[in-house]
């Protein structure tokens, strides 16, 4: 398979950066952080020192951002339209099934939903940014 177009680093570093964000946020006060930290047993600043878990997240954050991105440059993807579907596919074939174990073995449907819900709508702005920044 041929990728389509140049990598660009930029697009990549802000996508990256976006993505953070968006966890931020999802993970925050503002929105699920109390759900989350009852369904996973985690408190947020409970941990003293939290450098190394926010390097951890930020690199794993990367690592996502560059499989999106080479998702949509192997699929060829173009315009919004095909980001769309490129987020959505990376959605149904991916980001579902990886968290479905929290539905189907642990039965938390609530941090299925908060955990797929971060992934799912991140996978569709990266994808987006990805595809319109050429």
């Amino acid at each position: 398979m041929e990728m389509q177009g140049n990598f660009n680093v930029l697009a990549y570093i802000v996508s990256g950066i976006v993505y953070f964000l968006i966890g931020w946020v999802w993970y925050s006060p503002i929105l699920f952080v109390k759900p989350w930290s009852r369904e996973t047993g985690v408190q947020m600043g409970g941990n003293k020192n939290p450098l190394l878990p926010m390097i951890g997240q930020l690199v794993s954050t990367f690592l996502f951002t560059l499989g999106v991105y080479m998702v949509v440059m192997l699929g060829h993807f173009q315009g919004f339209g095909g980001a769309l579907v490129a987020g959505l596919s990376i959605t149904a074939f991916f980001v579902l099934p990886i968290n479905s174990g929290n539905l189907f073995f642990k039965n938390k449907a609530v941090l299925f939903w908060i955990e797929a819900g971060y992934q799912s709508i991140g996978s569709v702005v990266l994808a987006i940014i990805l595809t319109l920044w050429k």
